[in-house]
């Protein structure tokens, strides 16, 4: 299997699964998605922040800059519609970062430092591996999120995402 379009694959899931997630969010009342949780993240409006929060640090990891983050629940946006639109750039932008790259990129070790001090290194490839998985760690989270508030999560397993890429001629998985 060609890696790069596994990795491609695996970008464009995790866009589909944000913008279901993102829908069904938009279907709940607002003090829903506000309401504070006994879970870590506290609501469902932190954990969406989450998501983009860690996006953001691991870009800036494998572009080798600094990312200025200093808290893992930090609120990225307020308005749930900005949130939404920066979660499209940003999967917008991790497919166009990979197609940026070449094969030596990928494979490239990227040295990184997380906000704790903990500090490591990863190949990009693996790095956008983490993403994608960190992504669906925590929308698992949010689905929690929505049986406490009596409401029903985004369907957003792999093969439903393979029946709508059928249905919809889009790029089938590898």
């Amino acid at each position: 299997m060609d890696g790069r379009k596994y990795i491609r694959s695996l970008l464009e899931y995790n866009a589909w699964a944000n913008e279901e997630l993102f829908d069904k969010v938009n279907d709940l009342p607002p003090e829903e998605v506000t309401k504070k949780r006994k879970t870590i993240l506290e609501s469902i409006h932190r954990s969406l922040n989450h998501l983009l929060t860690v996006d953001i640090m691991w870009m800036a990891h494998m572009e080798q800059r600094a990312h200025g983050i200093e808290e893992l629940r930090a609120i990225q946006h307020e308005d749930l519609g900005d949130l939404r639109q920066a979660r499209r750039e940003m999967d917008a932008s991790l497919l166009a970062y990979l197609d940026g790259l070449s094969d030596a990129d990928l494979e490239e070790s990227v040295d990184y430092q997380l906000i704790g001090g903990n500090k490591g290194s990863m190949s990009r490839a693996m790095c956008l591996y983490h993403m994608v998985t960190h992504g669906s760690y925590h929308r698992g989270w949010i689905a929690d999120m929505f049986g406490q508030a009596d409401s029903v999560p985004a369907i957003i397993d792999l093969p439903v995402y393979e029946r709508t890429i059928r249905e919809n001629n889009l790029t089938p998985l590898p």
